[in-house]
């Protein structure tokens, strides 16, 4: 554990905010992974205390068309830009989305185009952001249409995946 340590140390210290390193995937490709900069330990926890992380499809986007090949058809959520209107006021609003990261099939393919289409659709709604991405960042709270919150024993997860499940499917369980 101290080796892996020193070596996530030395990359946070070495690199830059723009820079990338590569990574193995689990499909034993190496792929190109952009650094998140990290905020200082000074301003850590005023950061974390100040951020909202709010989903965009089935959040804010209503995603009734699913994925559609990567085309945002769907409308906005009623409420939504009100809600984040009121929420800004206090926050920094962080929309996080997994058409902000890379694709898993296509090693290199740009995230780019996701990332202006989600913008481009937020800013023709009307809603605002701070930031957009595809990164779990420190927050005060995740706003996921598809989270599960951990109640404190695995049990509760389990039978929330099943009943998740069997509405889906039927009797599958977990």
């Amino acid at each position: 554990m101290k080796k892996i340590d020193n070596y996530l140390e030395t990359l946070q210290c070495e690199e830059t905010s723009n820079m990338t390193f590569h990574v193995d995937s689990p499909h034993g490709k190496k792929k190109k992974v952009l650094r998140a900069q990290y905020p200082t330990e000074d301003n850590h926890i005023d950061i974390i205390r100040k951020r909202l992380m709010i989903d965009f499809d089935g959040v804010i986007h209503d995603y009734t068309d699913g994925w559609n090949d990567g085309k945002i058809t769907g409308g906005l959520i009623p409420g939504s830009a009100e809600a984040i209107e009121i929420l800004r006021q206090d926050y920094e609003i962080v929309i996080f989305t997994t058409r902000a990261a890379p694709p898993e099939e296509e090693e290199g393919q740009s995230n780019t185009e996701q990332v202006k289409a989600v913008s481009d659709w937020l800013k023709q709604q009307g809603v605002y952001f701070d930031k957009i991405t595809g990164e779990k960042l420190g927050a005060i709270a995740y706003i996921d249409d598809k989270g599960i919150r951990f109640e404190g024993n695995w049990k509760y997860v389990l039978d929330k995946i099943n009943e998740i499940q069997n509405t889906r499917e039927g009797s599958n369980t977990v």
